[in-house]
């Protein structure tokens, strides 16, 4: 026996003392992945159940598959019984509506209680881990038929037994304080807001409708105010008014409408902390979004001299929101160039000062913002908690109107207010809010104090899960927008979210999330055409409380660089380090906290504090700001220290070094790093609990990427820099939901498909994918290949499928993908329309977006037929040559439609979208024109006026706008191969006339070459119309494609 070690005895059968079978070896991975999860909330509302969760943690250590000494097992039992005697009066003490000082100091010191519990679980987890690791690797002989192996020594049984002693005393102190402190008589005191919060019920879904109440006067007069005058100056107005007065709906709204009259637009939102840096690049981005970005590194005043050169003489619209600072507008407004093209700008503020600033002191450019009226008020409440007023009942209209006219006609009040009550299933808890509000406001309250004051007495009714979640936004910086899937990820690995019967803990984090914006907590920012918001922010009111509520529960301690670090809390088991991208910003020094859960950093590399010494690290958001020398690198080298690190998320322009093994993060379940790696680490395809991979495109990973079991999202991988095995490995990966390829430098057609092979193979084992995505990043090669002629069965699930020029493109529509019946977005590229390629598609039932690319120019009109698409609320169609038609009923959600077509000199264009008038929920029309070089301007505008002149056949009068942009390619059919087909007969749904193609041409027709062709088409249209069957009568209720 060595130093330090013990003699075990291994069978020659591999079996192991420790585990009795293999069904213990496989329990054990299990345990793993059960004792890994982190506490599942601080708040005070919250703490009735983060002693629970350490109960289940305590439960899985006395399993009898977990080998453990008596006297430590005896003693867990014995702990175990203290938790739950705590646990069972925190359970109490939360439900209290205004908990006592004494009340909140001994939650907090319960709280910190069960953070050493967890601590000392985590470590005798980590050891058995560790243990197990290395008994698999020691080097052993063989004596007979026995095997005799050192193995690593572990603590002390008598270590750990005092350990245990220590928590339980401290456990028995708190017990005692609680007794001495008369806690329990406490509990008596009312619980009506937590009642409410026990009775939750699934809250109206979200949507824009309920926002745009009460602003059709205001919206109307501020229309009036940017396009009324022939002003060809450029004009900047101002909107104000008080917080939650509905300023950024507004700007939303006109935005929406107006935007499609300006060559460039840009939306943008400033705060009370602006970063004057990111606040330009992210207009650079919008109005030049195919264009190379400026790098992190520029100034300011580069910046500003960019943007300047980008607007010089075009026509703009630029909106800033939430607008604070008179010397904030002072440098951006540098970015503007005067010009005489009419360009307009609009910002929002709280500030007359700052509206007067704006607009150069004309009081005549500046809207003032008024409360809603009683109707109007009404309107958005009764919407947002029941639908309609009718669908209110009786007995609670009284008092409805008597708590819609507190909160004063404030968009914001009535939309927290109509979120609480959403939840209550209790006509009596109604009284019981109103009398809360009379209680709370009175006459002299300002109307930001009004906005405060509903705030908290929404926020106190939250349930504990979704004020834990809330809290959590405090872990980015203000005005910052927030990504849902980023933010669902991070409240699992937190431990916020507990399984329930039928539901993943991602749906479940996504339903918080959902009812957080129902409840009007969160702005969103992004929403789809499914109505699903994918991003949101935080009002600055709502950021102040949680702010304020996150440092009272010590449940996230921010430090800002503008900010000296005084009074900093060691008991704050979160950080955030909101230093932007200040040069000055110094890294923090004396922080020291052992029991550091997450940290999110956002600033300059040369400001990140060391992060090594928090070994129970759960979240690492690392965000590098600014600029950065390329040669500075982020050395993670030492991150497995980190042992219980669940979700890793790094960005930005640096090198980043990770370990050269990376198997020691066995819980680590989100790996993110959008920045160049120097290398990937070898043994990452074996990270036993990997849910969630994303690196930069164009980086390589090690071979067996199929090991990764778990595997539900694979994000950039990158068709040219992994290896043929790799992708053939991806069929292996039978968890995939989702799947992100893209292929970052060019390669030959023959490598391409020898890419695409493996990868078709892989399609037909991805049971449980939900989204595909494959985009082009760098290449410019493409192929016609159909990635699903070798696959059987498709993946039934799929909700998104994304095929992306040049990569992938098909001769003709799959018809596979009609049996999609999930799908909501499709977007794909063909050779040409043929036979019934629409009608395979035409039904299906969930289709929200849909985009189509067809390089053969058409020879007829494609017609969609009644109830085609029912549920399509986003049309973009791309043709060289166009002719669309629609009959009565089809596409009946559609809201907007994008159409990608060319000028050609001479051709009719009024077909372009016959019987756009049957689109009855049409809302925006946008055109994009190609032309080839040295067409006059004058065959561009006729085909503009065209195409405007068939938009206002539409009886709702639909936006529209249009814009020049380069030719689009397209394709004709050969000349010695021309004959008519009809495909389909009398009896098909959907028929088609069209010119067969027997050969595909290559590049783009020069402009002689394309004349000529014209040429020959009209006189092969004129021997064509003397067939029986007409090419402009061709009958059949779906597609026509005939010239």
């Amino acid at each position: 026996m060595g130093r330090g070690g013990c003699v075990a005895v291994q069978m020659n059968d591999g079996s192991d003392p420790s585990f009795s079978n293999h069904a213990s070896e496989v329990w054990y991975c299990s345990i793993i992945a059960a004792l890994g999860a982190s506490d599942v909330g601080l708040s005070s509302a919250s703490r009735l159940t983060f002693l629970e969760w350490r109960l289940q943690k305590l439960d899985l250590l006395l399993a009898p598959e977990f080998r453990l000494r008596k006297r430590v097992k005896d003693g867990i039992g014995l702990l175990k019984q203290d938790v739950e005697e705590v646990s069972s009066a925190l359970v109490d003490l939360s439900m209290l509506e205004t908990p006592s000082l004494r009340a909140k100091c001994w939650m907090e010191e319960a709280r910190e209680l069960s953070y050493h519990i967890e601590d000392f679980v985590d470590d005798l987890t980590l050891i058995r881990t560790d243990a197990r690791a290395k008994i698999r690797s020691v080097s052993s002989h063989r004596v007979g038929c026995v095997k005799i192996a050192l193995l690593p020594a572990s603590p002390r049984c008598s270590t750990r037994v005092a350990k245990i002693a220590q928590l339980r005393d401290l456990l028995w102190q708190a017990s005692e304080r609680l007794e001495r402190y008369q806690l329990d008589a406490c509990c008596s005191s009312p619980k009506h807001m937590n009642m409410i919060t026990q009775h939750c019920r699934a809250p109206a879904l979200y949507g824009d409708a309920a926002n745009l109440v009460g602003i059709d006067d205001s919206r109307t007069k501020l229309i009036e105010m940017l396009t009324g005058e022939a002003e060809q100056q450029l004009k900047v107005v101002s909107i104000v008014g008080p917080a939650g007065a509905g300023k950024t709906t507004l700007a939303k709204e006109i935005f929406r409408e107006l935007r499609g009259q300006f060559e460039l637009r840009a939306f943008v939102h400033a705060s009370r902390k602006i970063d004057m840096r990111r606040l330009l690049g992210s207009i650079l981005s919008q109005v030049q979004p195919h264009h190379q970005l400026p790098s992190v590194a520029s100034s300011v005043q580069s910046l500003i001299d960019i943007s300047q050169e980008q607007l010089q003489d075009k026509r703009y619209f630029i909106v800033i929101d939430d607008l604070w600072e008179e010397t904030a507008w002072d440098i951006v407004r540098g970015a503007f160039p005067e010009g005489n093209n009419c360009s307009r700008i609009v910002a929002t503020t709280e500030s007359m000062n700052v509206a007067l600033k704006c607009c150069s002191y004309m009081a005549d450019n500046i809207l003032k913002m008024k409360p809603l009226g009683i109707q109007d008020s009404g309107y958005l409440f009764f919407n947002r908690v029941f639908g309609s007023e009718q669908q209110c009942p009786d007995e609670l209209k009284e008092v409805s109107y008597g708590i819609i006219r507190k909160c004063c006609g404030l968009p914001l009040s009535l939309i927290h207010v109509a979120g609480l009550l959403a939840s209550i299933d209790y006509s009596e808890l109604w009284y019981h809010v109103h009398d809360r509000l009379c209680s709370i406001l009175n006459r002299s309250n300002t109307v930001e104090e009004i906005q405060k004051k509903i705030l908290n007495l929404s926020y106190n009714s939250l349930p504990c899960c979704l004020k834990t979640c809330l809290l959590y936004f405090n872990m980015y910086p203000e005005g910052y927008i927030m990504w849902k899937v980023h933010l669902v990820k991070q409240w699992i690995a937190e431990g916020f979210i507990n399984p329930a019967e039928g539901k993943d803990r991602e749906e479940i984090a996504e339903g918080y999330f959902e009812e957080l914006v129902n409840r009007g907590m969160v702005q969103p920012m992004k929403i789809d055409y499914n109505d699903e918001v994918l991003s949101c922010t935080v009002h600055h009111i709502i950021f102040d409380l949680i702010n304020h509520n996150s440092k009272e529960e010590e449940f996230v301690a921010a430090i800002d660089y503008s900010q000296p670090i005084t009074g900093f809390s060691t008991k704050a088991h979160r950080l955030s380090f909101r230093f932007s991208s200040a040069k000055y910003a110094k890294q923090p020094e004396g922080i020291v906290i052992s029991q550091l859960r997450s940290i999110g950093f956002f600033g300059l590399l040369k400001c990140m504090p060391p992060i090594v010494e928090f070994k129970h690290l759960r979240v690492l958001i690392l965000e590098f700001w600014g600029s950065h020398d390329r040669h500075m690198s982020l050395d993670l080298s030492r991150i497995c220290i980190s042992f219980q690190l669940r979700y890793l998320k790094i960005s930005g322009d640096i090198m980043v070094e990770l370990p050269a093994q990376m198997q020691g993060l066995h819980y680590l379940e989100t790996l993110e790093i959008d920045a160049r790696l120097s290398a990937v680490p070898l043994d990452i395809v074996h990270l036993p609990g990997l849910l969630h991979l994303g690196l930069r495109a164009a980086t390589e990973l090690p071979d067996g990427i199929g090991h990764i079991k778990s595997l539900s999202t694979l994000l950039y991988f990158d068709l040219r820099c992994n290896s043929e095995d790799n992708i053939w490995s991806l069929s292996k990966l039978t968890n995939l939901q989702h799947l992100h390829l893209t292929c970052s430098a060019a390669l030959s057609s023959d490598h391409l498909k020898r890419k695409l092979i493996p990868l078709v193979f892989s399609l037909g084992k991805f049971c449980n994918l939900k989204s595909l995505t494959l985009t082009p990043d760098g290449l410019r090669t493409s192929i016609f290949f159909d990635i699903w002629s070798g696959i059987s069965s498709p993946p039934m699930f799929l909700q998104k499928l994304e095929l992306l020029p040049p990569i992938c493109l098909f001769y003709r529509l799959p018809t596979q993908i009609g049996e999609l019946h999930k799908l909501c977005i499709l977007k794909i590229v063909v050779k040409e329309l043929q036979g019934n390629d629409i009608s395979n598609i035409s039904g299906l039932p969930s289709l929200s977006v849909f985009s189509l690319y067809v390089r053969t120019a058409l020879t007829g009109t494609v017609v969609f037929s009644t109830m085609a698409f029912p549920a399509l609320k986003y049309f973009k169609f791309t043709c060289g040559v166009m002719s669309l038609a629609f009959q009565a009923g089809a596409m009946p959600n559609l809201q907007r439609v994008k159409l990608c077509f060319n000028a050609h000199r001479g051709k009719n264009h009024n077909r372009v979208l016959d019987g756009i008038e049957h689109l009855l929920n049409l809302q925006e029309v946008v055109g994009r024109i190609g032309v080839l070089p040295g067409v006059d301007e004058s065959d561009w505008r006729v085909v503009k006026l065209s195409f405007e002149d068939i938009i206002r056949k539409h009886p709702r009068c639909p936006r529209f706008n249009s814009q020049l942009v380069d030719f689009i390619e397209e394709e004709y059919p050969p000349l010695d191969k021309f004959h008519l087909r009809l495909h389909g007969g009398s009896s098909s749904e959907h028929e088609i006339v069209e010119r067969a193609c027997a050969e595909d041409m290559d590049k783009h027709i020069d402009s002689r070459q394309r004349l000529w062709h014209n040429q020959f088409w009209r006189k092969a249209e004129a021997l064509c119309l003397r067939k029986p069957v007409s090419w402009s009568r061709a009958r059949g209720t779906g597609d026509t494609c005939g010239r």
